[in-house]
């Protein structure tokens, strides 16, 4: 019996690439590096704050983190929404009993700023980011915190995500998963990768979850 839906964040519930775009390029060229191209940056959208900067730098890029995240800690909100009909499934999700929570590479603290910024941070009882694992998607460990946060098992629990470190990741947990092409990926690589179901958007996920599917 499903539980619980957990959700990955960029490029499922957010569309924050905008964000991330200018506030690589700020950190760059606060430092003299070459300014990277906004496809490189977003090619490699999915890891880690400090290694999605140091595989579009092509060196370790840790001293960049500060001045990114002062960057996109002060523009975020502005360049970040919600992707197409993600409150109305999260509202169906929530009335349905579910519980729901979020899993991502961003910083938790940040991913609540833009998430209560707009209006959905209260559905989500389990937040896990990069600060509450040793080992970041596509390791399942995001997923192992979410489940016992929200006090579920694998076989009660369904994973949204966009990515194929979404998909990894549910697969490793033992988790069924749902993946939305409108993110980083387009729908023939999430097919390719064999999730249980893949949607345009989050629009049909309720719907496939709560009438008699799950």
């Amino acid at each position: 019996m499903l539980k619980a839906v957990v959700f990955d964040l960029d490029g499922t519930i957010i569309d924050s690439t905008d964000a991330i775009v200018a506030s690589c390029i700020h950190a760059f060229e606060a430092v003299g590096a070459p300014r990277p191209t906004r496809k490189r940056i977003v090619d490699l959208v999915g890891f880690t704050l400090v290694d999605h900067l140091s595989k579009v730098l092509g060196r370790d890029a840790t001293a960049l983190v500060p001045l990114y995240q002062e960057h996109y800690r002060e523009h975020a909100c502005e360049k970040t929404f919600l992707l197409p009909r993600v409150e109305s499934t999260l509202s169906a999700i929530h009335e349905a009993g579910l519980k729901i929570g979020f899993a991502t590479s961003k910083k938790r603290a940040m991913s609540e700023m833009l998430l209560e910024h707009l209006g959905v941070l209260d559905y989500f009882e389990s937040r896990v980011g990069p600060d509450e694992v040793t080992n970041p998607k596509p390791d399942p460990e995001a997923l192992y915190v979410s489940m016992k946060a929200l006090g579920v098992r694998a076989e009660e629990t369904v994973f949204v995500g966009d990515m194929d470190f979404d998909v990894k990741a549910a697969r490793a947990a033992g988790v069924r998963c749902i993946a939305v092409a409108t993110g980083y990926l387009a729908r023939p690589e999430l097919e390719a990768l064999s999730p249980e179901a893949v949607f345009d958007d989050l629009g049909p996920v309720a719907d496939y979850l709560l009438n008699g599917v799950a």
